[in-house]
């Protein structure tokens, strides 16, 4: 039988360098909409604001193997630590390919009757970047000094006593 082509194209997943095994992951988004309703209106007008955030949510695990001579412990304290870095970290999923993501939170869960077995519930946001807005000018600190400088402006060129004298 013939290897499915999704399947191919799978990669191992990990979290700045720290690998794991996926078992569900969801990934969310869609545009940021501002409905407007007006009175005495009955069509309203919806106002695109952009894309939303991506989120991704995965539930992940570590399992004791040959691969990490059967102690998981040491891959999960790995893993926890990134998760709880500061900053963004590289998301490598199975499917989805590569994101640069922050951790916007995460849960760990280790049962007894599953030794050698951690799972992990981790939220991930997209990082996107910075936008850097050029300074807004301050319009009221400039009329201020604007007529400032034309009181100044006039009282030098002026001669006012005259008119009090009069």
């Amino acid at each position: 039988m013939p290897i499915a082509p999704w399947r191919l194209n799978l990669q191992p997943a990990s979290f700045n360098g720290v690998p794991f095994h996926v078992d569900v992951d969801t990934r969310s988004s869609g545009r940021r909409l501002v409905p407007h309703e007006f009175p005495k209106r009955d069509t309203p007008w919806t106002e695109d604001m952009g894309r939303r955030v991506r989120r991704f949510i995965v539930v992940a695990y570590i399992i004791q193997s040959a691969d990490n001579g059967f102690d998981y412990r040491p891959n999960r304290d790995d893993l926890i630590a990134q998760l709880e870095a500061l900053g963004p970290g590289t998301l490598i999923h199975p499917t989805l390919g590569q994101d640069v993501v922050e951790v916007d939170e995460y849960k760990v869960t280790e049962r007894r009757e599953l030794g050698g077995y951690a799972e992990f519930e981790i939220n991930f946001v997209e990082a996107g970047q910075q936008t850097i807005t050029s300074p807004v000018t301050d319009t009221a600190s400039t009329s201020t000094s604007a007529a400032q400088s034309a009181i100044t402006s006039f009282q030098d060129s002026s001669d006012i006593t005259s008119l009090a004298a009069g």
